[in-house]
């Protein structure tokens, strides 16, 4: 199948590990050209070596930058339009908020500040950047992962899923004013994915619920339809199709890789 991805350019933000590695691989698969950034300068270059002994024919720029900085984001799109031209495809990958199960009567105005500071304006921010050179090529994709607990509600997750719902809200709304200029934007939800992510959330919580590791993975695990973890590679399926001609006619839903463990059936 093509996919019409040759040539495109695409960035990849949080690309160095888990689920931005997974999608800036089967970017490469499809002939992009990639941008990848991570807030750790090892990291990102560790993940350009790999990415180029895989892929000896793409073209990859890494570029250390923390995209929920306002200063560091327009560094980043200023050095990648300067390297390529232009920015077909932006995938906003980024941690959400930290893991808690504090009441949230004791989360201060800091606290909640902290939580729009980050993943909710790094994704605007990024997006705003790209948009104005999308709509005047008439071609785009944003993707924007995001997560289910902005939907699926978990008194575990209050900040996460808080500004997952307003990026999910976020998503439908600009693909409505984007549309036109054949700027399509989406957001995919991942469930419960095996990446360094999920395995530093089983810590905190076998700590705080003093559980271990494998009763509670187990306990999760039973929770999902499918029965197992999902993997990275399995959401960036989705990421690429989202990001290919052959979902042309598809803008402003967000869709869930989750083995079905979401209870809406919405």
């Amino acid at each position: 199948m093509d996919l019409g991805l040759t040539g495109k350019v695409a960035l990849v933000t949080g690309a160095s590990a888990g689920i931005g590695y997974a999608v800036a691989e089967k970017l490469a698969e499809a002939g992009c050209k990639l941008i990848i950034c991570s807030r750790t300068l090892n990291s990102i270059k560790q993940a350009e070596q790999s990415l180029i002994k895989d892929f000896i024919d793409v073209e990859i720029f890494s570029f250390c930058a923390d995209v929920q900085n306002a200063e560091q984001s327009q560094s980043l799109i200023q050095e990648s339009l300067q390297r390529f031209g232009r920015i077909d495809i932006l995938i906003n990958n980024s941690e959400g908020a930290s893991f808690s199960g504090e009441a949230v009567e004791n989360l201060s105005d800091d606290d909640w500040q902290t939580v729009f500071e980050g993943k909710l304006m790094g994704y605007i921010r990024m997006s705003n950047l790209v948009l104005p050179g999308m709509k005047n090529q008439q071609w785009g994709r944003i993707i924007n992962i995001v997560g289910t607990s902005g939907k699926e509600p978990s008194s575990r997750l209050i900040k996460s899923g808080v500004a997952n719902a307003a990026l999910m809200n976020f998503t439908k709304s600009v693909a409505m004013q984007a549309a036109k200029y054949n700027v399509l934007i989406t957001s995919v939800n991942p469930g419960v994915i095996d990446t360094p992510r999920h395995r530093q959330y089983l810590e905190v919580f076998a700590e705080e619920e003093n559980q271990t590791i494998d009763f509670l993975r187990g306990k999760i695990t039973n929770s999902i339809p499918i029965g197992r973890l999902g993997f990275s590679s399995e959401v960036a399926n989705l990421v690429i199709f989202l990001a290919s001609e052959c979902a042309s006619y598809i803008t402003g839903i967000t869709i869930a890789v989750d083995g079905g463990m979401s209870s809406s059936a919405f």
